[in-house]
């Protein structure tokens, strides 16, 4: 195609892998005119039960310089795309969105991240070092990140001078964004 794009969304898995799901949204994001890239931190491997996820999520936390590697290659595949036009930012969710905070401060220069009920810091030290907005989406009846969780956060980041845009739909569970099929009375539309 000869065509610009908009700009440009890595997209980071969650616990289970680069499913079905996650690669649905990669072509969601692509016909509203952004270039996506998914990204697979597990080498193609996905968890079918707990135990497998469990072991997934350690053997890929093991290696930090790892994720940040394979996340800075796709950042700069992404860049080098010259139908790529505007600002580049990371979604992720669950584990991946812990990931991408951890990649908006340790990878290469981004222009956004959106994390979906990931794991969370709140040192402002560490927050401090993150140069551009951060979105994030949380479920008021998460178990972790809780709500409380999600204001230590928000406070860490307004103490870092970090820009945000963080919301809390209350009467939802984790994973409501990604999966809305779980609870079609509660999980209506994504949010």
């Amino acid at each position: 195609q000869n065509r610009s794009v908009r700009g440009g969304v890595l997209l980071i898995h969650e616990w289970d892998g680069l499913t079905l799901r996650v690669k649905e949204v990669a072509d969601a994001f692509a016909k509203v005119g952004y270039a996506a890239l998914a990204a697979d931190l597990y080498g193609g491997k996905v968890g079918r039960n707990r135990s497998e996820k469990l072991a997934l999520v350690r053997a890929t936390r093991a290696d930090p310089d790892g994720i940040t590697r394979n996340l800075n290659a796709a950042l700069q595949a992404l860049r080098a795309d010259p139908q790529v036009e505007g600002h580049i930012a990371t979604i992720g969710w669950c584990f991946g969105g812990g990931i991408a905070l951890n990649f908006a401060i340790e990878g290469e220069h981004h222009e956004g991240t959106a994390i979906f009920y990931g794991r969370l810091l709140d040192d402002p030290e560490l927050l401090k070092h993150i140069h551009h907005e951060v979105y994030g989406t949380f479920a008021g009846l998460d178990r972790g990140p809780t709500v409380d969780e999600v204001d230590q956060f928000v406070a860490a980041l307004r103490s870092a001078g970090v820009p945000n845009n963080v919301h809390v739909y209350d009467n939802v569970e984790h994973g409501f964004w990604l999966h809305v099929d779980r609870d079609p009375a509660i999980n209506k539309d994504p949010a």
